[in-house]
């Protein structure tokens, strides 16, 4: 037998053995899957074992009974008619379940993607709810308990904004200086400090001064809220650090995001001494996707007992 004889040979049985071959490799991978576990990389840097479902170990040994019967076939070992009979059963039953198994993967990764999604959007509209709390204590003097009060404030209320340009120069105030801002003759014996630096630069000493008064700007206005807060930069890329997927909205700032469940907000008062009362409060949300999980999610800002605004996702 020559070369070609022996490669011709060699191409009919790859040939006639290629498909249940496949069929045996295809059933030992799923074999694999189902029995040995996937650790997945937790937040916290932890593993845990992940199992496939029963489907996959089904899959497989349909697949290898389906490629066991195709070779007896073809060793005649099995007849004809019963063995594409089981083969084509077995191969029908293999795909339907390898597709159930795909189904229900798919839509274990979906409910994580918009699990997560909803957690950052609610994480976003927390801290939305936290500065516009700030800023109406901050006129007002207390947290207020009423969405729409706070609602409101967002819409129309003001919040004063100090505008700050130039450095105070490093220096001490001259002798003249003194005697226009103070009219004594206190000692000079500290730096200038940021009261004296604001008074001096709308002064007539600022004419002639080469230490920094002349652009040295301290000076207090109120403007809208939402300017002052929400449609400022610095708090657009922060919500966009978090992961928000929703623009900001007055509006929704009562709802928990990508649902109608409301938010609570609870305000209270405790005593730092006899004289000395503060504000507190606790704003709280629920992950609307709690049906769907074994346990409720819950999120909050705040405590009625201590005077603190921390979240309760960051321990």
């Amino acid at each position: 037998m020559d070369i070609f004889e022996v490669l011709g040979t060699i191409g009919y049985y790859a040939k006639r053995y290629f498909w249940p071959t496949i069929f045996l490799i295809v059933g030992l991978f799923l074999l694999k899957m189902a029995v040995v576990p996937v650790n997945e990389v937790l937040a916290d840097g932890s593993t845990y074992p992940v199992k496939q479902s029963s489907g996959f170990l089904y899959a497989s040994l349909f697949f290898l009974l389906a490629s066991v019967v195709w070779f007896l076939y073809l060793l005649e070992i099995v007849k004809t008619v019963v063995g594409y009979a089981v083969m084509v059963v077995l191969g029908v039953c293999s795909l339907y379940l390898i597709y159930t198994d795909y189904t229900t993967i798919k839509s274990k990764v979906d409910l994580d993607a918009a699990y997560e999604l909803r957690d950052l959007d609610i994480r976003a509209r927390m801290d939305d709810l936290k500065q516009a709390e700030l800023a109406y204590k901050e006129m007002n003097g207390t947290y207020t308990d009423s969405m729409d009060d706070l609602i409101d404030f967002v819409k129309n209320g003001k919040k004063m904004k100090i505008l700050k340009e130039g450095s105070i120069p490093e220096r001490k105030i001259t002798v003249e200086e003194r005697d226009y801002l103070y009219n004594d003759d206190r000692p000079i014996d500290k730096l200038m400090n940021e009261v004296e630096a604001a008074a001096l630069a709308n002064s007539p000493f600022a004419d002639n001064d080469t230490t920094g008064l002349v652009g040295f700007v301290r000076d207090t206005n109120f403007v809208a809220v939402m300017d002052a807060i929400f449609l400022d930069q610095k708090r657009i890329d922060a919500r966009e650090k978090i992961g928000a997927s929703l623009d900001f909205n007055v509006d929704s700032l009562r709802y928990v995001p990508h649902s109608k469940i409301p938010v609570s907000l609870k305000v209270g008062m405790i005593e730092k001494s006899e004289t000395v009362k503060v504000s507190t409060i606790l704003i709280e949300m629920v992950h609307p996707m709690s049906g769907e999980l074994k346990d409720s999610v819950f999120y909050s800002i705040g405590s009625l007992t201590d005077n603190h605004l921390r979240e309760s996702w960051k321990k």
